[in-house]
């Protein structure tokens, strides 16, 4: 069994048992705006923070929290400049050991969805939905809602599962948060597309999924990028290589930074 193997076989099996998994200094706010300071640890059954101080414990239900304060790990940086780079499968073990590290204590989020993004590339889709469901197990709404859940559909598509992928984007969108439903309904695109590469097609999800985020969502601005790439390729495809050309430049002109701006 190789490495990357072992580490989501590990991660199963903590959450099948009473471990605690993690723990960093830091405090927790709580639904009533107090602060707890400490050292703060999540136990995985019972789904509570413990926050040590002064040699006691103190127990916060996961529903109590409203905010972690903890600092942001190095080695994310580090990570995060890699993936920059286009070396995506070399950030896999740094990755690894913050997802470990820090499991429901704010930094194992961004640091899952760069694990996510670093096996798709190496193409270990299987792997990529392993880690995803292991936030899920913890936090339901992490599957509909938020930096993971866009990926987490990306792979359940790549892998053919397409019926799971829909349900996900249908409490999307009627979560009411607004980048989750932009998000949500490029996905509907992407899910569109997946059924055959038609004109026809192309069509249908530029109206149920990309032009939808472009016009209805132009306040979110992470969701634009992607949204205005796909719908570009999808006007190409229609036979309208003016309108293409305008979204391309729309693109470039305000999102030049945007990886999707070079794609």
């Amino acid at each position: 069994m190789n490495r990357q193997s072992v580490t989501a076989a590990w991660m199963v099996s903590v959450l099948m048992t009473g471990a605690v998994w993690g723990q960093v200094q830091g405090t927790i706010i709580n639904t009533e705006g107090k602060a707890f300071p400490g050292v703060l640890k999540w136990k995985v059954s019972a789904k509570v923070y413990t926050v040590t101080a002064n040699n006691m414990d103190l127990e916060i239900p996961l529903a109590s929290v409203a905010e972690l304060q903890i600092a942001k790990p190095k080695d994310l940086e580090a990570a995060e400049k890699q993936m920059s780079a286009g070396d995506a499968t070399l950030t896999i073990p740094i990755l690894e050991k913050i997802t470990k590290d820090y499991f429901m204590l704010k930094w194992d989020k961004p640091a899952i969805r760069y694990l996510v993004e670093a096996y798709m590339t190496a193409g270990n889709t299987d792997k990529a939905i392993k880690l995803c469901e292991t936030i899920v197990s913890a936090d339901q709404t992490t599957s509909y809602v938020g930096e993971i859940a866009p990926l987490y559909w990306q792979a359940l598509l790549k892998a053919g599962k397409t019926a799971k992928a829909e349900e996900l984007v249908l409490k999307a969108i009627k979560s009411g948060d607004r980048l989750a439903s932009a998000f949500a309904l490029i996905m509907r695109g992407d899910l569109v597309l997946a059924t055959g590469d038609t004109a026809d097609n192309a069509k249908k999800a530029l109206r149920d999924g990309y032009l939808r985020v472009i016009t209805l969502y132009k306040s979110e601005a992470e969701a634009q990028p992607e949204a205005l790439s796909k719908a570009a390729k999808c006007f190409e495809k229609a036979g309208q290589s003016g309108r293409a050309d305008q979204l391309r430049s729309e693109l470039k002109k305000n999102f030049p930074t945007s990886g999707w701006a070079q794609k």
